[in-house]
């Protein structure tokens, strides 16, 4: 259980400008400071999203996000701009044409350490 009470909120800054992709507490699986200056994101994505959010992270490493949130407990309000210091990406099975189609899924592991 993450602890949170509202969708994580990332956004990122690009020469095409500002780019930004809000993601579902349920997608959320883990959410937790390691330290005073480290944040790990653990996402699990299911469904036709998947591509957006993998293209959102795909050239991000080494980048300053601001990360928005609310924690469940205290209702403490979380807005951190931080650097994305390195990802994780395992995609599962995709769409398909059988009868039993799964949908596409990816899991993302991000830590950020503060800028």
């Amino acid at each position: 259980m993450p602890g949170l009470a509202a969708p994580v909120t990332f956004i990122r800054e690009t020469k095409d400008g500002i780019k930004d992709l809000t993601v579902p507490e349920e997608f959320v699986k883990d959410f937790y400071f390691r330290s005073d200056n480290h944040l790990m994101i653990m996402l699990r994505v299911v469904g036709t999203d998947t591509a957006k959010v993998k293209s959102f992270f795909e050239d991000a490493q080494q980048e300053i996000l601001t990360i928005e949130t609310i924690e469940s407990i205290h209702q403490k309000e979380i807005v951190e701009e931080m650097v994305l210091v390195s990802t994780y990406l395992d995609e599962g099975p995709s769409v398909n044409v059988d009868i039993n189609q799964e949908l596409p899924l990816i899991r993302l592991i991000l830590d950020f350490q503060l800028k």
